[in-house]
């Protein structure tokens, strides 16, 4: 396909060259040579059709053009002359069509139907669609002129995705497209009047850089639910804006020092006369014409700049970006007309004091109108020697122009350039040496005719010749880039889009777009910032179409081998891909060499044959190649590598088991899916790789309703697959998702489980009491224990080890309520049981338990007893393989010491609970670590480390909805300012940390921690007043004690305050500050 669609550009570029030469040709000899050009083109595009190796899904702009009057006419004329004007208007018509390289779909009627996009995608295909539409409104009224009719025409264009391939039935299939994308296009074009071009709202988007539109109501269309929003197009623009960037955003240049010390040292060499070339290669979107522009920036003063840029459609179009060049070198306006664009050429001759010659052949070069006189020099040359003398022309006046003030010419998108103009830029080369000339050259690495004269020109003359390849961002300059946009704290959702941008600058920009057009991204100062947590990022349709029509570009066995590679992943190993080829495995290695050498994949490393891997050197390339394939064709495909997976590695299907479950799920084989989920899922979970776990959890539970009830025990499966989920979820704290999953699991299970019912009622209890959620949580437990009484037979350990579960849930119940003697009374019941039945982690939680009632017992006045308990605790638990229980135990014993006053202790034990908290995922517990590491380095005096642990906190416990621990963050905030002096912020963290623990239902009871900052303030602050009311709220009973040295102090100051007057309090309000210090709470 790849050929025949080179043949088809050249012959674009033939009937671009005879227009070009039908002045001095004639009519008589140009018409019949492009008719048979035309025919040509023709062929060859049925060809393409035929040629085209699968249906795909594609990206595609549709056009309806129909033709009005034609009713009218019958009436009046003989069927025949109507058919023969109808074909007149048909052979003005589809030859535009051509010219932008799209494809006739079919005649109906009166009317035509083009694609552009398919079966050859273009990264402009919107683009072509419009200007083939203004040009077709031109025709019809060209045909009016010559036929004397009053034909009209009206036409609706709309883009998006559709199905295509061969449609039709087993006789007769034709190429065509199929989606809503095209009933879209269709309904516009009915509801747009004569001498109207509606287009559709993705059309749209895409153009509007580049056409005027004028935005109409939105139209109620048949078979849309929703009113669309329709423009009518008007003109394109005479200067189109460009496509890249965000509008109203402008980034600093990053990542590309270097490169921009290059050209400006080649224009500093211009500057003292030297001529040069500067050729900047790139992929698309990597920022080769941004780093022109700051390269340009500085010193347009300095010297004469000229510019034009080839389009992917001007290939075939003769001198197009030399002309553009040249037009903006003369200010020759793009649009202008040929009279007024003759007088500006005629001026800015006439102000070089140049020669008449010089205007005829740079006037043939526009194609402007000669005058007789001037007809007479060139009518009798041949093409040859008229083309010879326009590029004479053309050097001639750039050397005279570089001669007078240094000149740079831009040569933009030289890639696309056509051949005459390659010619002209070719025939420029030699005035680098003489004159003040800088050539500076935009172009991509492909395959394409300009790269291959500049690498040939670098190579004949590499001491004038400044070579310049851009490479993608690193890392860091891709998220110094990304922080000039977006302000987005989590690290995730930064990670997510700067990894699908793999730093490409045009990928970056697209997709950000795409967030601001969905509604995830708004203007929040001087950076845009989320509106909500996004979990993906789809591919832009700008991106699908620049990497589409690279991919359409390839011949039909690279691009058939890089579809079903995409099956595999974005890394595929060759030898499973093989299995994907034995239609034509010979042609395999071809393949793959001609992707390599195209940069769509790369070898990841030297291994041996059999062995050998690939990689997508883009993520986005992978998705757009993968997306490009049908929904039935890619579950064949994924079945066909699932199978040969299970075939190669049958040693290592439990490694291979999330690969092997994501095929078979894409394979829609539920099953075998479920299957190898829940063992990735399981291994995942026993890794602590939480996030992973869950994903396979859930996408196994998907699963369960498509399977039939032969293949296995659909409850079982169902009430094992939720309840997994659910004890992971309650891990990470996510409770409400944690309850719904257990209660999932409760609907798969009979009444005959009871022991299992049991424990997933249990389950729910821990989540409400978590959630402190009391009563619910009772309630939970009470279900939990009604269900194992109804567990029939001889009581097993695993009985008694969910008895002794239960009580030890209940005891922490009760522990939050702060009841200490229930709690006991609990512990004397079931200790035996629990000796005797208990699992290490039981038996330690039963030790902890007695420790906490006793901790609580004393209003966190630990004894020496509960110490004790608290490390026979951590003992009885080390053999357990439970991380998150562990991580439990080890924390509390921190907590015993903290309120022993052992602090160094206290940190000790903290941080290796964070450790084992961090390891197993259990954010629940890293948050309680957090809070209570920052409080132990404040009573240790440790300013710094308090405000890390602290603001550490600050990111993780809202997310979990622990407002108790945020309260606590902000009041270790509030002492760290206080001891920094910083006392307004001291006032407003310890005022926020207030709020917070009074709003809550079950009041925390350490305002203390907020309570002594903010007393010192006040009495800093002379506000002795304030200082007594802040010092009251230490007393009521429900807070936690405090030293009853501090107390009594304090109580002395308050009493001062009632019955003595503000001279005595102050200073017993003082004696009470430096007690609160020494005992270490301010």
């Amino acid at each position: 396909m790849a050929n025949h669609q080179s043949e088809v550009e050249k012959l674009n570029a033939s009937i671009a060259a005879l227009e070009a030469q039908r002045t001095m040709l004639r009519d008589a000899v140009v018409d019949p040579a492009i008719a048979a050009l035309r025919q040509q083109i023709s062929q060859t595009t049925a060809a393409i059709e035929k040629e085209t190796p699968e249906d795909e899904r594609k990206l595609v702009t549709i056009v309806f053009a129909d033709i009005s009057g034609f009713t009218a006419l019958s009436e009046k004329k003989d069927p025949e002359e109507v058919r023969e004007l109808m074909n007149a208007c048909f052979q003005s018509l589809v030859p535009i069509v051509q010219k932008y390289e799209g494809m006739i779909d079919k005649f109906i009627g009166d009317e035509i139907m083009a694609l552009f996009g398919a079966p050859v995608a273009h990264e402009d295909d919107p683009e072509r669609a419009l200007r083939a539409a203004l040009e077709m409104m031109a025709a019809i009224a060209a045909v009016n002129c010559k036929h004397g009719t009053e034909l009209g025409i009206h036409i609706g264009i709309n883009s998006g995705p559709v199905i295509a391939g061969q449609i039709g039935s087993e006789n007769r299939r034709d190429y065509s497209v199929m989606g809503d994308a095209v009933n879209l296009a269709a309904r516009l074009e009915g509801a747009s009047e004569r001498g109207q071009i509606f287009v559709g709202p993705s059309t749209y988007q895409q153009t509007a850089h580049a056409f005027e539109f004028e935005k109409i109501p939105s139209l109620s269309l048949k078979g849309k639910e929703q009113p669309v929003q329709v423009h009518r197009l008007i003109r394109a623009k005479t200067t189109a804006t460009s496509r890249r960037g965000i509008e109203g955003w402008r980034t600093q240049l990053v990542g590309r020092d270097s490169q921009l010390q290059r050209i400006e040292a080649a224009l500093g060499e211009l500057e003292r006369g030297h001529g040069g070339i500067c050729a900047v290669f790139g992929e698309a979107g990597v920022g080769k014409s941004r780093l022109v522009l700051e390269a340009r920036a500085p010193a347009t003063q300095k010297f004469q700049w000229a510019e034009g840029r080839a389009l992917s459609y001007t290939a075939g179009m003769s001198y197009w970006l030399a002309r553009a060049i040249l037009a903006d070198l003369l200010e020759i306006e793009s649009d202008a007309a040929p009279e007024k664009s003759a007088a500006q050429l005629k001026k800015a001759l006439n102000q070089q004091s140049q020669s008449a010659d010089l205007y005829v052949y740079l006037a043939r070069l526009f194609e402007l109108p000669l005058d007789e006189s001037m007809q007479e020099r060139v009518k009798f040359l041949s093409t040859e020697a008229l083309q010879a003398r326009i590029l004479h022309a053309v050097q001639d006046y750039v050397r005279l122009r570089a001669k007078l003030r240094p000149l740079v010419l831009i040569w933009e998108d030289m890639h696309w350039a056509d051949p005459s103009s390659l010619e002209v830029f070719e025939n420029l080369l030699p005035l680098i040496k003489e004159s003040p000339l800088l050539l500076i050259c935009i172009a991509r690495p492909d395959d394409n005719p300009a790269t291959d004269l500049l690498d040939r020109v670098e190579k004949d003359d590499g001491s004038n010749f400044h070579r310049i390849d851009l490479s993608p961002l690193t890392d860091d300059e891709s998220r110094s880039l990304f922080e000039q946009i977006l302000k987005i704290d989590n690290e995730q959702t930064r990670n997510l889009i700067l990894d699908r941008a793999e730093g490409n600058p045009f990928f970056l920009e697209e997709l950000i777009r795409s967030l601001i057009d969905a509604g995830a991204l708004t203007t929040g100062g001087d950076r845009l910032v989320l509106t909500r947590e996004i979990s993906a990022v789809d591919v832009p349709e700008t991106l699908q179409s620049t990497l589409m029509a690279r991919i359409d570009r390839l011949k039909a066995p690279p691009k058939t081998t890089l579809q079903r590679a995409s099956v595999i992943g974005r890394i595929f190993e060759e030898r499973v891909l093989a299995t994907l080829h034995k239609d034509d495995t010979m042609k395999l290695s071809d393949s793959l060499g001609e992707l390599q050498r195209r940069e769509f994949v790369r070898l990841r490393d030297e291994t041996p044959i059999e062995d050998r891997e690939y990689l997508f050197k883009h993520a986005i390339t992978h998705d757009v190649a993968y997306n490009s394939m049908l929904l039935a064709r890619r579950r064949e495909l994924h079945k066909l590598v699932a199978e040969t997976l299970e075939q190669l590695f049958p040693e290592r299907l439990d490694d291979l088991s999330a690969t092997l479950g994501y095929h078979f799920e894409r394979a829609e084989a539920p099953a075998r899916a479920i299957y190898y989920l829940e063992k990735a899922a399981d291994r995942a979970r026993a890794t602590f790789a939480n996030a992973e776990a869950i994903a396979f959890y859930r996408s196994a539970i998907a699963q369960i309703d498509r399977v039939r009830e032969s293949d296995f025990s659909k409850s079982e499966i169902g009430a094992r697959l939720n309840e997994a989920l659910g004890d992971i979820l309650t891990l990470v704290g996510e409770h409400d998702e944690s309850r719904a999953a257990f209660d999932r699991s409760l609907a798969w299970l009979t009444d005959s489980s009871a022991l299992w019912r049991s424990r997933v009622f249990r389950k729910i209890g821990h989540t409400h009491n978590w959630q402190k959620h009391y009563l619910d949580a009772e309630r939970s437990y009470d279900l939990a224990g009604k269900e194992l009484e109804k567990e029939g037979g001889d009581k097993n350990s695993r009985w008694w080890e969910e008895k002794v579960q239960i009580q030890l849930e209940r005891m922490h119940l009760l522990y939050w309520q702060g009841m200490a003697a229930e709690m006991r009374a609990l512990a004397n019941q079931y200790q035996t049981a629990a000796d005797e039945y208990g699992t290490p982690i039981q038996r330690g939680k039963f030790f902890l338990m007695q420790s906490l009632s006793l901790l609580t017992g004393s209003r966190y006045r630990p004894s020496e007893e509960c110490l004790s308990l608290a490390q026979s605790a951590v003992a009885a638990s080390e053999a357990s393989s439970d991380l998150s229980e562990t991580t439990h135990v080890r924390f509390v014993l921190g907590l015993v010491n903290l309120f022993r006053g052992n602090f160094a202790e206290a940190i000790t034990h903290f941080q290796a609970a964070l450790e084992m908290a961090r390891r197993c995922g259990d954010l629940v517990g890293e948050a309680r670590c957090l809070t209570y590491l920052a409080v132990a380095h404040r009573r240790n005096g440790d300013v710094d480390l308090a405000k890390e642990f602290a603001d550490q906190t600050l990111v993780l416990a809202p997310k979990l909805q622990m407002t108790e621990y945020v309260a606590m963050a902000k009041a270790n905030l509030a002492w760290a300012a206080w001891k920094e002096q910083q006392l307004d912020d001291c006032e407003k963290f310890g005022n926020e940390a207030l709020e917070l623990w009074h709003g809550m239902d079950d009041p925390y009871s350490f305002d203390w921690m907020a309570l002594w900052p903010l007393i010192a303030t006040a009495f800093a602050r002379k506000q002795i007043g304030s200082a007594v009311k802040l010092a009251k709220g230490l007393f009521p009973d429900s807070q936690h004690p405090i030293d009853e040295e501090v107390l009594s102090e304090t109580r002395r100051a308050i009493d001062s305050w009632e019955n003595d007057g503000a001279d005595s309090t102050e200073s017993k309000m003082k004696e009470a500050l430096e007690t609160a210090e020494r005992h270490h709470y301010i």
